[in-house]
């Protein structure tokens, strides 16, 4: 008896997850824009780059995109992703996918110790508590070389006494719009995801995962993060774009 391998159009999964992060957070590319052109200002040309909480490798191919000659290691622990963005953008051979939890050893998965002289994340560090940060930033800090740049594009909160500003930057608009009437958001995106048949493998592995990314959670402030990578041995932080609380934060090894 033969089983027929099942195949999916992973190009065509990974547009739809662009099409429905956008409607959710409508600057996405503005924001995605201003990071790349931040990595090639602070790296160069030809930059070895971490990608932090990749999802299916949207940030990782804006920045093979843009730089040509960099090379990027993408690493996240939510196997249907990165089975998207595998199947999606696996011809990339300056581009590699590794399965590592953030919150766990990520540093003795990655395929070289480095150094390396960037690193991003996007929309993937707020998933992260308090204490599992400052270790990120930490391990971070020892893989990249002095003077790399780190740059982190996601919602960084208003300060504990900036409450009346922040509550008028979401009457401005809501942390995470909802999508237009009649679009694909995040859960129709994913319901579909998970009775996809060429994934069924990986939906199964991902619900022992129990990974789970409720939007009602708290982000964290961007002084903290200040005050977690200072501690963590990074010399400057600082904000190159920001849209109400949806900024990009920039950090200096």
């Amino acid at each position: 008896m033969s089983t027929q391998h099942v195949v999916a159009d992973f190009a065509s999964w990974l547009a739809r997850w662009d099409a429905q992060q956008h409607r959710h957070i409508p600057d996405r590319e503005e924001r995605f824009t201003a990071m790349v052109d931040a990595v090639a200002a602070f790296a160069g040309p030809e930059p070895r780059v971490l990608d932090l909480g990749c999802g299916p490798g949207s940030l990782s191919a804006r920045v093979l995109d843009r730089l040509p000659g960099a090379s990027v290691v993408a690493i996240d622990a939510d196997p249907v992703l990165l089975a998207i963005g595998r199947g999606a953008l696996g011809a990339r051979r300056s581009l590699q996918f590794v399965d590592a939890d953030l919150r766990a050893d990520w540093v003795s998965a990655l395929p070289s110790p480095g150094p390396y002289d960037a690193a991003v994340s996007t929309t993937a560090l707020h998933w992260l508590g308090l204490e599992q940060l400052l270790v990120l930033y930490q391990a971070l800090a020892g893989v990249l070389r002095p003077g790399a740049v780190f740059l982190d594009g996601d919602r960084l909160d208003f300060d504990h006494d900036q409450r009346a500003i922040a509550e008028g930057a979401r009457q401005v608009r809501p942390e995470w719009p909802d999508a237009p009437e009649g679009a694909e958001d995040y859960d129709a995106w994913w319901a579909a995801a998970v009775a996809e048949p060429a994934l069924a493998e990986q939906v199964a592995e991902r619900a022992q995962r129990w990974h789970a990314h409720p939007h009602e959670d708290e982000a964290h402030s961007y002084e903290f993060h200040r005050s977690a990578l200072f501690s963590s041995g990074f010399v400057e932080v600082g904000t190159v774009w920001q849209h109400l609380a949806n900024r990009v934060l920039v950090a200096i090894r």
